[in-house]
This record gives C-alpha cells, sequence and structure tokens, in this order.
C-alpha cells in the first residue's frame, strides 16, 4: 500500500482526526501493512498490550467473555487503549476472513509519541472522549 493511501486510511480513524497532513505522513511511516489468515487471534482478553490495528480489509469477531459483542470490517480500528497503557486487552479480536491491516507496534507508537508531542496530546483527548462514551461519564 502507497504511503498516500495510508495516509488516507490514518486519517479516517478517529484517534487520528486531529491530525495533520504531515503528521499523518509520519505516522504512515510507522505502520506496517499486515496479511492475517481466517481464525487469526490479533487481540486475547486479558493479555497485557500490543499492536493497534485499522482493518483495511476483512472481518473479524471481537468477543468479551467468550460472546461476541461486535464485528470488525474495513475501515474499523482496535487495540488503542492497550497500546497506550500497555494494560491487559480488553477483548478479544479473531478474524473471521483473512484480513489486512495497517499495524503500529508499541515501540513504533512510541516512537510517534516522542517524535511530537502534538500528536501525543491528540491522541489522549481522542482517547478520553472514546472512555468517557464508553462509560456514559459526562463531558466537560
Amino acid at each position: 500500500m502507497a504511503k498516500d493511501e495510508r495516509v488516507e486510511r490514518l486519517r479516517a480513524v478517529p484517534l487520528f482526526a486531529g491530525c495533520t497532513d504531515k503528521q499523518l505522513a509520519f505516522i504512515a511511516t510507522r505502520v506496517e501493512d499486515l496479511d492475517f489468515p481466517a481464525g487469526k487471534v490479533l487481540t486475547e482478553q486479558g493479555k497485557s498490550g500490543g499492536e493497534f490495528f485499522v482493518v483495511l480489509t476483512g472481518e473479524a469477531e471481537v468477543r468479551h467473555d467468550g460472546v461476541v459483542v461486535n464485528r470488525m470490517k474495513a475501515g474499523d480500528h482496535f487495540g488503542e487503549i492497550a497500546l497506550l497503557d500497555n494494560g491487559p486487552r480488553t477483548a478479544t479480536v479473531v478474524a473471521t476472513t483473512p484480513m489486512r491491516c495497517l499495524v503500529l507496534s508499541p515501540r513504533q507508537f512510541q516512537d510517534v509519541l516522542h517524535q511530537d508531542a502534538e500528536i501525543a496530546v491528540m491522541l489522549l483527548h481522542a482517547v478520553t472522549r472514546r472512555l468517557r462514551n464508553a462509560a456514559h461519564l459526562p463531558a466537560d
């Protein structure tokens, strides 16, 4: 996938919505374009952190305590909470079809944050909004 295509895919992710073109281009240099077979466990509930995924093609099931609670498809993303705190995964995500994803590893993510503090601040705001929405907490 060309870098410009990566930028467009990243731009569509709410987590990166506040990033400039230059910042998105920088992040695009840090992501990997990876293929996964159907049946591949991408994240496992309870296991400590790992990668952040942006789904390019294919589908996956999101399972919480063994129950399917969501489905991921092209344009969806997951893994940002564990990426930020390296804590346990909140769900298991399993590819139900062959998938192609942009993947940002914790090391690559740390590199992004250290290179551009503005990105770090925007990501903190985006994750905080997502957590407030998930917990139904009032916004400030």
